[in-house]
């Protein structure tokens, strides 16, 4: 892979002052901060808007051959249409499936479908509704649950050993073809993929195969599978990410030789968008997230906005025609609440929204310290972990109801609205029938189970999210939350309140709310999740108070980002932001950090040399900054040009040629394909820069993150009197940036390595008393 920087070797400045205060970035290469940058291609959003013809007949006239002209003009006028329209049917199926396939291994690890045991509890427990609906399309609704195993049509498993093996064995079952898919089929499909799609949108490349067809296949089986396991994992985190991947495959499908970064950046956007609607049925807050998360360092501008307002309207009204859920819904507990707040709630809404966002500061430091422990200790047996956790996770959450139970269906259980206004009880639940009369052992017994629900699901969640599986956060957040509050409205009506004065169901709800902004700092987003999700629209204000609070807890720790944020910098991955905007950055100019050491071209050169440059040096640049040819030899050189590698050997493609090492035909690089007065044999001055971004080598590095910000450029020549004197790229900004920060201040992110030793043997002793060694 080509190099983005040219940093093979660090020159001081022949200035006293400045080399007294010279930085060598290239010590910064393999930091913690810095880690994965070389896994990342800088994308010149500058050069990248330029149209390269890359090959003879290049551009896919699909319809040419078979069609006539006509359908070829519509074709070329309504592609970004289809290419949309294709995008979103794509995620809505996937997402349809995903949830039936989930369900239906949910299902069986507690019971089966008398008439059909493939058939899970959703469509089991279905029925038509009378003969004029079913004339009118056998318009389907989901049977009260109690009723569907009363009537036999739905059979749990019974025996109180049998029942537990089996639900055990199954998980155990699940949760291992996940990871042995991951392991060996996919590796690249492990994890939420939020924070690679969040980087790759900002303008630096990820591997290919992150977005290609295998790992969107992988990782839509895997999903449902690792959700089966009963791991305290979501899967909205990978939604976005196999969203993400029907984006990249449908988009270079269809406009393959006419999309650029930024286009493609754009579908992604939206794509991932997409992929949070389908998950919580929610396509409004789809749309915000990806304007809130996905493009946080990027720009939404309209075009962005309106396709991801477009395909997540189609992706969820292609997941309502599925009707997964068979209740003609798109999400699981749509719940409303008919009875008003008061007043008198505002300081349980401000405790529960601090409640969130403690709960944000402490899972996403303690899963960050897990992570470390995890690549340092456990990365040769990611199966193994695997198989533990779910072992774990599955016997001690039989023995829980609001653990046992998949998380959305517990959920929608905590949201439900106990009574209406006027006392009837529309739910059953035995949460629902605790009131002044109840005995205070069956109370105690209640808020214990949800309070021992919240602590265990919070450290599973801890230990569970990195897995080598598919795992989102934000779910099991909400999970979490929504026990917690739930634990407070008992309290709350017991001691508090009046009977019947408070909703119990919206305490969850607003619970939810606080730990999915926690965990991961969004704020408009949540809010209008939450809102799609219940359509509880009378709590608007006391959900705003929840999720500020939680913002204003994390801004009082110095948390200034979500989880996906903090796994950026945690693996190393380049991303230009504000925060990366150091104090000490004033002090030092771009002579101090520039690289001097450059490849250069000639405007005019051989096919042959130009061949020579590009693949046979010792170090592949990934771009070149064009000289004067009279200037090639000389110490002093003016830069007219810049040219990326990449497009280069789309170039040299062209060239019909067996022996190009040899060729001597001549090449100019700075005119156009065409020109009427060249003599050169080719002309590559389509795709070079020839106004690249230059700046003076006394201006502040402060002012250079800006510009990087500002200009998404990937590289910046410094010149002095016209006179190349270096270049600095992105990357080395922030190889400045994140290393001298840590030389100054330390590591952002410390950990107790003596502690981490010790729990580590204590796992290899547990581990032989099994005869497993580690």
């Amino acid at each position: 892979m080509a190099s983005d920087s040219f940093d093979i070797d660090r020159h001081s400045t022949d200035d006293p002052e400045t080399a007294a205060k010279y930085i060598d970035i290239s010590k910064f290469n393999n930091i913690d901060e810095t880690q994965s940058f070389d896994k990342f291609i800088t994308i010149d959003r500058v050069a990248d808007n330029r149209n390269v013809i890359l090959l003879p007949n290049a551009e896919r006239e699909f319809f040419n051959k078979k069609y006539n002209g006509y359908i070829n003009w519509l074709w070329n006028r309504g592609k970004i249409f289809i290419t949309l329209t294709a995008i979103a049917i794509t995620i809505g199926c996937l997402a349809g499936f995903i949830q039936v396939f989930t369900e239906t291994l949910v299902n069986w690890k507690t019971g089966y479908c008398t008439s059909n045991w493939l058939l899970n509890k959703s469509f089991c427990c279905s029925d038509v509704v009378d003969e004029e609906m079913a004339t009118r399309g056998l318009r389907l609704v989901r049977r009260d649950e109690g009723a569907c195993v009363a009537q036999g049509v739905w059979t749990n498993w019974s025996g109180k050993y049998s029942s537990f093996i089996l639900f055990v064995s199954l998980s155990l079952l699940f949760g291992t073809i996940s990871a042995c898919l991951i392991r060996y089929v996919a590796p690249i499909a492990t994890g939420s993929g939020i924070s690679e799609i969040k980087v790759w949108v900002s303008g630096f490349e990820y591997q290919q195969e992150f977005l290609n067809v295998l790992t969107l296949i992988v990782k839509s089986v895997a999903l449902p599978l690792t959700i089966s396991s009963g791991l305290s994992i979501g899967k909205e985190g990978p939604s976005v990410h196999y969203a993400a991947c029907c984006g990249f495959v449908v988009a270079n499908y269809f406009l393959k030789d006419k999309i650029g970064f930024t286009s493609l950046s754009q579908y992604l956007t939206a794509a991932s968008g997409a992929g949070v609607a389908v998950a919580f049925g929610a396509p409004i807050g789809g749309v915000l997230f990806g304007l809130e998360e996905i493009a946080s360092g990027a720009s939404f501008n309209s075009s962005t906005l309106w396709k991801s307002y477009y395909i997540a309207l189609v992706a969820i009204t292609t997941l309502k025609l599925i009707n997964p859920f068979r209740n003609g819904k798109v999400v699981l507990f749509h719940v409303t609440y008919d009875r008003d707040w008061s007043t008198q709630e505002v300081p349980i809404f401000v405790l529960l929204g601090i409640f969130g966002g403690l709960y944000g500061i402490y899972v996403s430091t303690m899963n960050i310290r897990y992570v470390h422990f995890r690549k340092k200790f456990l990365s040769k047996w990611p199966i193994q972990e695997v198989v533990i956790l779910v072992l774990f996770t599955s016997v001690i959450s039989y023995f829980n109801e609001f653990l046992k139970l998949d998380m959305t269906e517990g959920m929608g259980i905590l949201f439900h609205e106990c009574q209406k206004n006027d006392n009837s009880s529309p739910f059953a639940h035995r949460l629902c029938q605790i009131d002044e009369n109840t005995h205070v052992m069956d109370f105690i017994k209640q808020l214990l189970s949800l309070i021992i629900a919240t602590i265990i699901r919070i450290h599973f969640t801890i230990v569970s999210y990195g897995a080598k599986v598919p795992a989102g956060i934000f779910v099991p957040s909400m999970a979490i939350g929504a026990t917690f509050g739930r634990a407070v409205s008992l309290i709350a009506e017991r001691f508090f309140f009046a009977p019947n004065s408070i909703t119990p169901g919206a305490y969850a709800f607003l619970g939810a709310a606080a730990t999915l902004c926690g965990i991961t700092n969004l704020t408009l987003t949540v809010v209008v999740i939450m809102f799609e999700l219940t359509g509880a629209f009378i709590y608007i204000i006391p959900t705003m108070i929840v999720v500020a609070m939680a913002r204003i807890v994390l801004a009082s720790f110095g948390f200034h980002g979500g989880i996906a944020d903090q796994m950026v910098e945690v693996n190393g991955f380049p991303f230009l932001e504000e925060s990366d905007k150091e104090s000490f950055m004033y002090e030092f100019n771009a002579n101090q950090i520039m690289s001097k050491d450059l490849a250069v071209l000639p405007e005019k050169l051989t096919v042959s040399e130009l061949h020579h440059t590009v693949f046979e040096n010792d170090k592949l640049y990934s771009g070149y900054p064009i000289v004067r040819s009279a200037d090639l030899h000389e110490n002093d050189k003016v830069c007219i040009g810049y040219i990326l590698r990449r497009h280069i050997l789309k170039k040299l493609e062209v060239i019909d040629t067996e022996e190009t090492a040899n060729d001597q035909r001549e090449i100019n690089l700075m005119e156009f394909p065409g020109s009427d007065f060249s003599r050169a044999a080719y002309q590559f001055g389509d795709i070079v820069d020839k106004y690249p971004p230059i700046v003076k080598g006394t201006i502040p590095v402060e002012q250079l993150f800006d510009t990087f910000r500002q200009m998404k450029c990937k590289i910046i020549m410094v010149e002095e009197c016209g006179i190349l004197q270096g270049v600095i790229t992105r990357k080395d900004i922030l190889r400045f940036s994140r290393g001298l920060s840590r030389e100054l201040e330390g590591p952002k992110y410390a950990y107790d390595e003596h502690l981490n030793e010790r729990y580590f043997a204590f796992i290899q002793k547990v581990s032989s008393l099994f005869g497993a060694k580690i």
